[in-house]
């Protein structure tokens, strides 16, 4: 098993029902895990129940961010905060249970031939459950238009499921601008450019375990419209 330290980014807003039980499993993994939960100063008290929860537990941080919020930003933040840490390897996933702590380790072992690795949906033994036939189909055309105006040879482009080494992310910290949920794709182009090796390792996609979705369509026709700015912007 992979002994390297590692750091976990957790981006959260309105979450108070899933982050618990989420870092709950994610520390019975046997590995050298530190969370970070990076709160958008959620009304829902995100923040004060996770410190009030783990108050004990040095394993477990909590920020909470009340100026400009988004996903983006937050992701951004939390990886900043992991490189002031000694954490070798540094991951970022979902607070909603979507992406499952039962796939960290395997993640984590593939580092050891991987900069990059990234959890898939969409290569064998991955699986996507629960979504609607329309949802799914939105989904694999906005991968190939990724793609294809990106370059991006990956299954699964929309992934934010993945772990770095932090060598890695120091090349491309300064480089990330996005305040959204486009920082997935984004990281992703600055990532092909530095020519790093990235591994996909197969998941399940789950349905969120509670709480609403923040993916709306309008978020979605934003997002797509930025790998376009971001293709013409690059030249």
């Amino acid at each position: 098993m992979n002994k390297k330290s590692v750091a976990i980014i957790i981006p959260t807003y309105n979450e108070k029902e899933n982050i618990v039980p989420l870092i709950d499993e994610i520390l019975k993994i046997p590995l050298n895990i530190k969370i970070f939960v990076i709160d958008d100063n959620s009304p829902d008290g995100t923040a004060d129940i996770v410190r009030d929860t783990f108050i004990n537990n040095p394993k477990v941080s909590v920020y909470v961010r009340v100026d400009k919020k988004g996903r983006g930003l937050a992701g951004i933040f939390g990886f900043r905060e992991a490189l002031k840490t000694s954490a070798e390897i540094i991951g970022e996933m979902d607070a909603d249970f979507s992406h499952h702590p039962s796939f960290i380790s395997r993640m984590i072992e593939k580092m050891d031939h991987c900069d990059v690795v990234i959890g898939s949906r969409y290569i064998k033994g991955g699986k996507d459950i629960e979504r609607g036939i329309l949802r799914k189909v939105v989904s694999k055309m906005s991968h190939i238009y990724i793609k294809t105006l990106l370059g991006i040879k990956l299954s699964d482009p929309t992934s934010g499921f993945r772990f770095f080494r932090r060598e890695v992310i120091e090349k491309i910290i300064d480089k990330l601008t996005s305040e959204d949920p486009f920082i997935i794709t984004e990281v992703l182009f600055y990532l092909k450019k530095c020519n790093v090796k990235i591994c996909e390792v197969p998941i399940i996609f789950y349905q969120r375990n509670a709480g609403t979705s923040k993916l709306k369509p309008d978020i979605l026709f934003k997002y797509l419209f930025k790998v376009l700015l971001l293709r013409i912007g690059y030249g």
